[in-house]
């Protein structure tokens, strides 16, 4: 699969725990990059399809009105796909990954 930008730094942020879209937006956007939540959907539907993460409903939450939110987890060959792109997202982004 070709990556774009905003799927790799979307993988790239799931790497250290599953995340509901406004957490991922706000991560991404401190890489300096502004991404919205219409398009963030369409980046983990494609990322959910193509087996690059899986998506779950947390429990209800009092202060949402009993809303849950859906979360997101990055899969194995999801984790594969950032591990092979490690040195293009310290390129990028200045990312040291150990």
């Amino acid at each position: 699969m070709n990556f774009t930008i905003n799927d790799l730094k979307v993988l790239s942020v799931l790497v250290s725990g599953d995340k509901y879209g406004l957490e991922i937006v706000q991560e991404v956007s401190e890489t300096g990059t502004t991404l919205l939540l219409g398009s963030l959907y369409n980046v983990l539907k494609k990322l959910e399809n193509n087996g690059f993460v899986k998506s779950y409903w947390g429990d209800e939450v009092d202060e949402r009105g009993g809303n849950r939110r859906k979360y997101y987890k990055i899969t194995a060959k999801g984790q594969n796909a950032v591990e092979e792109n490690q040195r293009a997202f310290g390129l990028m982004w200045g990312i040291q990954f150990s």
